[in-house]
This record gives C-alpha cells, structure tokens and sequence, in this order.
C-alpha cells in the first residue's frame, strides 16, 4: 500500500481475561488495584543494511461524548505496573505518541562480548543486560472512566450511558473543579427523607440534585468575585469611569489633602450610582475557584467547595457486597503469568533456536515530541498543538488527580481496565536485500518466519506445531527444522 498512510502494526497476541489484580502508584502513599484484561504482544520487526528502521507511534483516539484514561509504563512485577507518563481522552481527541526503537545486543554477541572480561566484570555485564530486557516490556493501560464514575458515585451499572449532559458535567467538575467525589456521590440518607430500597432512577435523580447544587455553588462564586474585581478595578484606578466626560479631570495624588479625599469620594458616589453592566468586566478573567487541588484526605482544608444544607449530616454510603479478585494474597496467583520473565525466556530462546544470531530484543520508548488534536466545542474545528515536556507533566497531573477522585484515593480499585503488554524483537540483516539473496543466497522470508515463530511459541506457551497448519508443518520442517525438536519447545 501507499508508505504515506499509517497503518497499525501486526502483533501476536496472548489474552487472559480474568488474571490476578495488579497495582501502581499514585504517589508514594497511594496505589491504586486494577482488573481487567491482560494482553501480551509480541512485534518482530526487521531490518536490512542500510535502513534507518520503521518510524512507530501510539494513537489513543476517543469518540464524541466518550472518555478513557491512557497510562503508559513499564511493567515492574508480576503484581505491579509503573506508569511514567499518563493523559485524558475524550471527545474526539487523539493523542499520537513517537516511540523510539533501539536494539540491544543478541545473545550470542553479547556472549562473544564479555567473554574476555574479569568474573566481577562479567558480572556486572549480565547485571547490566537482565535491567535491559526488563525495559523491553512496554506497558499500555487503557480505563475506561464512565463505569468507574458509575461506582464511585453508587450508581447502578449503566446509569451514565444515555445520561451524556450529566457525564459531561460530571468530569468538567471532576477535572477541571476537582470536586471531591463525596459531594456528588449517592446518600440514601442526604435528602429530605431516607430511601429505602432505592432504584436506579432514584439513585440517578439525587446524583443530579448534587451536580446541580454544585454548579449553584460555582456559579453564585464566579459572580462574588466578579464584583469583587470590579470593585479592585474602581479602587485602583479611582477617574476611570469620569475619563473624556469633561469638566471633572482632577489627577489623583494632586492639591491638599482634604481636597484629595472630597474627589475620591465623589468619584466613588458617580461610579456607584452608574454601575458599567456585567459584560464590561469579561476583560478580567475572574479567578479560578478552587486554586487548589482538593484530594480525598485533605478536603476539609479547602472552604471552596462547601455541602449544601441538605447534605451536612454524616454521610452513610449504601454499603456494597465486598468484591473479591482471584489471587488477593501477598503473591501472585499460580495462573498468573509474570510478564517480567518472558523477556529472560525470549533470551534463552533466541540464543538456542536462532542459529543465525540476528535476533536482537527491542527496548520501546515514548519519544519526546507528543501531538494532540483536540475540539474544543461541539461545532468548533478540529486544532493540534505539540505538548512539551512541561505540558506532557501537566496532562499526567490532571490524570492522576482524576484517578485519585476515581478510586477515592486508592480505596476502589479500577474493573474497567485493559493491560496492553508489548514485548518486541528486531530480525537484523548484515546485507541489503538484493545482497541477502544473491550474494549469500539465503530467503530472508524464511528467516523472518522462523524468528516469528520462535517468539510466538513463546508467548502462547504452546509448542510450534501447534501455531501452524497441518499442510505447512513440512515445510517450515524442512526450512527450520530445529524449531521441532522435542526440547525446543
């Protein structure tokens, strides 16, 4: 096809639909669980001589009216996820990250390498390449926000599907006011009577009653410091409003003292008595109203966003069967695979199948120049800017103060997430290809599907005769026949 369209990489992928929970860190007190679906990639890419390799990036693109959190890391443990940059996706955003390829040594020319080396050397050597497979897991979590808004507002289970002003209100609240969510949670006991028994609708009415308390709330703020500035503005440029009206153009800070003050007095009475209309003052921003980040355990510091009368007694949230995950012990379950040694097991494969040694592992790493096409309206025109280290920090900020309000700082885990797990690999070629063909006489077709098959195997766990189709078994036989072997597997 045209080398001008992108089109999305083809992987070999192992799924698990219900592994063990994993857990990463918020900050160095919170760490919040997450379930989910666990993928497992293998990308085997190749290179001739001369190539300057393939140019790859991540698109994470969301719909109109819908909303995901993308968490990109690596994968430190069989239990834990270290996500280094994160961002907000929604409303028809997409954000297109580089990804910057580099190779490390094979196997065998790693080997070949250290061999002259002194024990501690060596040891230091293999150290040094066992921290460099383990950045070879490139991790991709993807949570989607409205199933967790349902449970952390106790909402029942597709509340929030058709309700999409409601959703939208819900994370401008969230994200831009954070709002802690227990002001705009479900409380049986927060209305003027208790609900006993309360049905889904009943549960969806009172959450609107809280968001549109709230925006009261802001609303009636944004006017106090409206006027609060307007007022600013007189004091500091008291002749503002009597400038070009002649007859009274005193200069502040001239004649006796007293007559200074009988002038600003009777500036301050005109000014009254003639207010400029509120649309004059959309020269002056009003300030933000909630400055600062108000978090789960420290919301009571903050005066900005206060509970509406209806709410002041102590909250009792309806309590909810505890939920259970397989394998909620210290270690990892027994079915649960640890990604971290699927690099080490690649090792061993490449060094023992690969006779070539022109297999090389693949470390992945975000690039530093992100581009984010965003729409700002329903209506407005698609724009895209270019997110900076700072601006890609930001976004990172704004989605883990949106995870924090999400799980109640830790204390809900997430169900609704997907583990994307990319482990890669790159099949390097001395020659160019007119060169491996003629000159050596080899197929590097042939090559290409030996090594696809070695990392395949690997990551299915399963033998190669079980990957390929009866009709091609002598075939791939004859070209590779090591990768039958009984202890090849």
């Amino acid at each position: 096809g045209d080398s001008n369209i992108n089109s999305p990489i083809v992987t070999m992928v192992a799924s698990n639909a219900e592994p063990a929970p994993m857990t990463f860190p918020l900050n160095a007190s919170t760490y919040v669980t997450f379930a989910g679906e666990r993928h497992l990639h293998a990308w085997l890419s190749h290179q001739f001589s001369g190539q300057s390799g393939c140019e790859l990036s991540l698109v994470a693109r969301a719909r109109q009216f819908s909303s995901m959190l993308v968490l990109i890391g690596r994968v430190s443990s069989a239990t834990s996820f270290d996500p280094k940059y994160a961002a907000i996706i929604q409303n028809k955003d997409e954000l297109s990250i580089p990804l910057n390829l580099s190779t490390i040594p094979s196997p065998k020319e790693f080997k070949d390498a250290i061999e002259s080396l002194s024990p501690e050397q060596q040891a230091f050597a293999k150290a040094f390449r066992s921290m460099q497979l383990e950045s070879t897991l490139f991790g991709v979590l993807v949570v989607q926000i409205k199933p967790q808004l349902e449970r952390v507002l106790n909402l029942a289970d597709d509340s929030l599907t058709k309700e999409i002003k409601l959703t939208q209100d819900l994370m401008q609240l969230f994200i831009k006011y954070q709002i802690p969510s227990d002001l705009l949670s479900f409380d049986a006991t927060s209305g003027e009577a208790e609900l006993l028994n309360p049905t889904a609708a009943e549960r969806l009415a009172r959450v609107k009653g809280h968001v549109q308390a709230m925006h009261d709330m802001l609303a009636q703020a944004k006017q106090e410091e409206i006027q609060q500035r307007e007022q600013e503005s007189l004091y500091d440029d008291a002749f503002a409003n009597v400038k070009g009206r002649g007859g009274f153009r005193a200069v502040a800070g001239s004649g006796p003292p007293a007559q200074k003050g009988w002038y600003r007095s009777a500036v301050i009475n005109i000014g009254a008595s003639a207010p400029k209309p509120l649309a004059d003052s959309r020269s002056m921003p009003p300030r933000p109203t909630c400055g600062a980040p108000a978090r789960q355990g420290n919301r009571a510091k903050h005066g900005h966003a206060q509970k509406p009368e209806s709410q002041q007694q102590q909250e009792q949230p309806v309590p909810q069967p505890a939920q259970r995950f397989p394998g909620d012990s210290v270690g990892a379950s027994s079915a649960t695979r640890d990604y971290t040694q699927v690099p080490v097991e690649l090792d061993q494969r490449f060094e023992k199948l690969d006779t070539d040694h022109s297999l090389r592992p693949t470390i992945i790493n975000p690039g530093e120049r992100w581009r984010k096409q965003s729409q700002k309206a329903l209506l407005a025109s698609p724009s895209t800017s270019h997110l900076s280290k700072a601006e890609q920090k930001t976004e990172r900020d704004a989605a883990f103060d949106l995870l924090d309000a999400l799980t109640k700082s830790g204390a809900l885990p997430l169900t609704h997430a997907s583990l994307h797990v990319v482990i890669a690999a790159t099949h390097c070629f001395d020659k160019t290809v007119t060169e491996t063909v003629i000159q050596n006489n080899v197929n590097p077709i042939a090559k290409v599907e030996r090594s696809s098959l070695i990392m395949a195997s690997t990551v299915h766990q399963k033998p190669v005769q079980d990957l390929i189709k009866d009709e091609q078994v002598q075939r791939v036989t004859d070209a590779s026949p090591q990768l039958f072997l009984e202890n090849a597997s």
